[in-house]
């Protein structure tokens, strides 16, 4: 089995422990905007400080960091029944702690990529392609719009949004990717559907205005992902 595969099957596995220890508890998983993967542990950095982890887990950071050993998430008990807590996790590279990876569900608004426009629209190509066939994101809808045709993407792949209509109606929501900045009946589009109280779709947009959650990509193949104080090495 390949680091990549054997890595999502951990943090597939580890978040469903989590989930499971917090119905549990009869609490709601945590808001989290990332997760380490590092060599003997998986990190969650919560969005919002919380102190009450369930058992199995360590609070850091006056509730703002929870992680767990390796070795007890191996035998963690998981109840399948429980919906994958965090369908919309992409790999964003390697940190000094580990593997990197981000909620793209968390930004209460549009997530831009920005920096150097041949490797800002590489990676959304990547997370894209990987949020198609991921094992934590099955159900989730991923669209492409304005990017090139992908013999291995397995998700929808249209030249303006309006083309996505049918698949934007389905309760199940998912995520959307624009090659560029979406503007006219797309930014309408964008704006209702991140409007929306129970909000189903998550947005990110190569160099995009009024974004919640700016990446940028540097031509050294670092990213800022304005979440952590260390860059991101790309993963090649």
């Amino acid at each position: 089995m390949s680091y990549e595969r054997s890595g999502a099957w951990t943090v597939d596995h580890a978040v469903r422990v989590l989930a499971t220890g917090c119905a549990q508890r009869h609490r709601p998983v945590p808001a989290v905007g990332a997760v380490v993967l590092g060599p003997e542990s998986v990190v969650l950095r919560l969005a919002t400080p919380d102190e009450a982890a369930p058992p199995g887990w360590t609070v850091a950071q006056c509730g703002r960091t929870w992680l767990s050993s390796l070795h007890w998430l191996r035998t963690a008990a998981v109840d399948d029944r429980i919906p994958e807590p965090y369908p919309l996790l992409v790999s964003a590279g390697v940190i000094d702690g580990g593997r990197l990876l981000l909620n793209l569900a968390q930004p209460n608004g549009l997530t831009s990529i920005e920096g150097d426009l041949g490797l800002a629209r590489s990676l959304a190509r990547s997370w894209s392609r990987r949020l198609a066939i991921s094992p934590w994101a099955a159900g989730a809808r991923v669209i492409r719009v304005r990017f090139p045709h992908d013999p291995d993407f397995a998700g929808w792949n249209v030249s303006r949004l309006a083309e996505a209509a049918p698949v934007l109606d389905e309760p199940e929501g998912g995520i959307l990717f624009f090659a560029d900045r979406p503007l006219g009946r797309d930014l309408y589009q964008v704006d209702r559907l991140l409007s929306e109280p129970a909000r189903r779709w998550s947005v990110v947009a190569v160099g995009a205005d009024d974004a919640t959650w700016r990446f940028t990509v540097g031509m050294d193949g670092t990213v800022d992902t304005g979440l952590l104080a260390e860059p991101v090495r790309l993963r090649t």
